[in-house]
């Protein structure tokens, strides 16, 4: 098939020896949940070279546990991305690894339910077992340095941790960040010059002030803890659904390889007891993220209101409740990271309202494993024709009638041509 050609050969393209880059030209480096879903698309193609990317990824990971966003393989050798890594200057952390750059916040904890798809391919356990105790060590930095009240759920410091970076679900915390608090922050962006139409499709240059005042505070704590007062702390139910995902795979993995999985087991009592308590709303039928410094939840719909079901925590009526929200969803391209009418979307805008292939793929597995396998098809044929009709793009406009112009950000982008790969594989079987 021509498609599963073109999405493998920028899967050939963009890997850097041990590593997969997103994309070339704005993102040059070792990203953490992209590797992850890159690794899914891997496995169809060379399994050795999925199991080799989680490898490396975790080359990055500190003492204390924390695995960054980036991971900076020879930063040396690229000027095109800012924050660079002598902005981030991890080494303020006795617990960075001395020998390689990093970012100092991290991303949705994938790597747990890729490692349970990995080890189907019969690699050595404990090739295996030294990932799945580092996956582990991660995931116990997030519930000793992110978790709230014991409720089982972990807060982001930064949207890019959400990884959905400038959503409007972020608008109201950014509030807090007021002008005068930026005038000292300098922005010095590379990515507006990498990608079309930057202004209409990126985030406001007011926005990055913002973003960098958050990186700049973190780096001056040494990227460990944070005050009571700190403006960005939130509950995201896309970061907290896919950690939950990644602790039932770790459980499992567990028992096959024979480790003790009781703490794990105990991660996962704890987020089921509270994860519809803090992030439920049963008046709009949706998952919300929860501000904690406001005590409220950020009422958007946004793609993320439905990551949820990836992980098969909504019962029969939340179930019941999703569905209907996104059978509603006419006279668009499903799913949009903003719904269309919602406070600050726009169309072909990052995460203001463009459709992800990555978001459609989790939202798709999590209605599959509810039998919803109608509406599963339905975002996933949306997805595939996207990529069919615009190229292997970043994100996409879910307003655009086929085939006028469509497709932005990063081209031959690697998490969407990974998984391309997966959902053709899997339609094929």
């Amino acid at each position: 098939m021509e498609l599963l050609k073109k999405c493998q050969q920028v899967l050939e393209e963009n890997r850097r020896g041990d590593f997969t880059i997103p994309s070339p030209k704005l993102y040059p480096f070792q990203w953490n949940w992209d590797s992850g879903f890159i690794a899914l698309g891997l496995l169809h193609i060379e399994p050795e070279k999925a199991l080799v990317e989680l490898e490396t990824l975790f080359t990055g990971q500190w003492g204390n546990g924390f695995l960054p966003h980036i991971v900076f393989h020879n930063a040396e050798k690229y000027t095109t991305y800012f924050p660079s890594a002598d902005y981030w200057n991890s080494n303020v952390s006795d617990f960075a690894p001395k020998k390689l750059s990093t970012s100092g916040i991290t991303q949705p904890a994938v790597h747990g339910f890729v490692l349970e798809d990995i080890i189907e391919y019969g690699f050595d356990r404990d090739r295996i077992a030294r990932l799945y105790d580092q996956i582990v060590h991660y995931h116990q930095y997030l519930y000793d340095y992110r978790q709230f009240k014991d409720t089982g759920l972990v807060a982001i410091w930064h949207n890019w941790e959400s990884g959905m970076d400038n959503s409007p679900l972020w608008d109201s915390v950014f509030k807090r960040i007021h002008p005068d608090m930026l005038k000292d922050v300098i922005v010095k962006r590379k990515d507006i010059h990498s990608v079309e139409d930057s202004a209409a499709t990126r985030p406001t240059d007011e926005d990055y002030k913002r973003y960098i005042y958050l990186v700049n505070y973190l780096r001056d704590h040494k990227y460990e803890r944070v005050p009571e007062d700190f403006p960005f702390q939130v509950l995201d139910p896309v970061f907290n659904a896919i950690l939950h995902q990644s602790n039932k795979s770790l459980a499992r993995i567990g028992k096959k390889i024979d480790i003790d999985t009781s703490t794990v087991e105990s991660w996962i009592r704890r987020t089921e007891e509270h994860f519809s308590e803090i992030h439920w709303n049963d008046e709009d039928g949706l998952f919300y993220p929860f501000d904690i410094l406001t005590g409220q939840q950020v009422k958007i719909h946004c793609a993320a209101s439905y990551i949820p079901l990836f992980a098969e925590i909504p019962d029969d009526a939340q179930l019941k409740a999703l569905v209907a929200n996104i059978e509603g969803l006419e006279d668009m391209l499903l799913v949009p990271s903003c719904i269309p009418g919602q406070p600050g979307f726009q169309a072909k805008n990052y995460w203001r309202g463009p459709v992800w292939i990555h978001m459609n793929w989790m939202i798709s597995e999590g209605l599959r494993k509810y039998q919803q396998n109608d509406l599963a098809d339905r975002i996933n044929s949306d997805s595939i024709q996207l990529i069919e009709e615009y190229g292997i793009r970043e994100y996409f406009d879910p307003l655009t009638k086929i085939p006028e112009k469509n497709g932005y950000g990063g081209q031959s982008f690697s998490w969407s041509a990974a998984l391309t790969i997966d959902m053709l594989k899997k339609k094929e079987s």
